[in-house]
């Protein structure tokens, strides 16, 4: 795959006409006529520098004009995109054009490329957090670079619902919570964390009781098992930074964390797997 890791590297012209100079950063050069796709040797100092040679890499219909603007740093998504084009039409090679009128392309898109992160949360609240701020980050671009795609596993507290349960706190709208309202079942079913547990053996010593441990990072649930790089979050601060789960490399973020935090977590883990 031949995928050009800034904009600024590729060039494009109308029509063909040989022995013109090309801005130095130019190391790709499109031309409309044809169309034609080069790879450009140059030689020379200052801004504009003279030609040696041209490598054809792709032509005529091996190329597409994608025809509606897209963001140029989302790379996941171009690769995506071009892969299904390319497969369609029989081509090789998709040319995107951005807002600010910059294009960029992707020859023989390779969407093993791409690095899949799944995200282990709770709902309620629909979306969790976590799935909320990432789809946010890579809307407004943040993320684009890193070219990686995000797979939200998501546990359902609901399924956990019973006449007896108590949930971490009413914030979970869920019903009825450790912190609002006193244990009166003989046998209770506490769904929450290992702080969770911690609070009702300090409010009701002795009790017995049924324990649920929702933690993404503890649990047990098969949701809650990453198939590969994971991104979680946990309210205890320790647990912060690099982690492993069922044989896979994560990362962990404070329950609290906001989108500054998550995308720093997210780059620090992308770093660490492209290693």
């Amino acid at each position: 795959m031949i995928f050009p890791d800034e904009y600024k590297f590729v060039g494009i012209k109308d029509r063909e006409r040989r022995g013109e100079s090309v801005y130095f950063a130019t190391e790709y050069l499109i031309s409309r006529e044809g169309p034609v796709l080069y790879h450009v040797k140059s030689r020379g100092s200052g801004f504009m520098r003279e030609v040696v040679e041209l490598e054809t890499i792709a032509s005529g219909q091996e190329i597409i004009f994608y025809p509606d603007i897209v963001d140029t740093r989302n790379r996941a998504h171009l690769i995506e995109l071009a892969d299904e084009i390319c497969q369609k039409k029989k081509a090789n090679t998709v040319v995107f054009g951005g807002l600010d009128e910059h294009i960029t392309f992707v020859k023989d898109p390779d969407p093993t490329s791409i690095i899949t992160i799944d995200v282990l949360d709770v709902s309620p609240p629909n979306p969790p957090w976590l799935v909320h701020v990432l789809a946010g980050l890579e809307a407004c671009g943040i993320l684009g670079d890193l070219t990686v795609r995000f797979v939200p596993r998501i546990l359902d507290l609901r399924q956990f619902d019973c006449s007896s349960v108590y949930y971490p706190c009413r914030a979970s709208g869920l019903g009825r919570s450790l912190d609002t309202d006193r244990i009166e079942h003989e046998h209770p079913r506490i769904v929450g964390c290992s702080i969770s547990k911690e609070i009702f053996l300090a409010n009701n010593p002795g009790k017995d009781f049924e324990f649920i441990n929702i933690c993404p990072l503890q649990s047990t649930e098969k949701i809650m098992k990453p198939q590969g790089p994971f991104i979680t979050r946990c309210c205890r601060s320790e647990q912060k930074g690099p982690t492993e789960k069922n044989g896979q490399r994560g990362i962990v973020v404070h329950w609290g964390d906001g989108p500054a935090r998550i995308a720093e977590a997210v780059r620090c883990l992308v770093e660490d797997l492209r290693r």
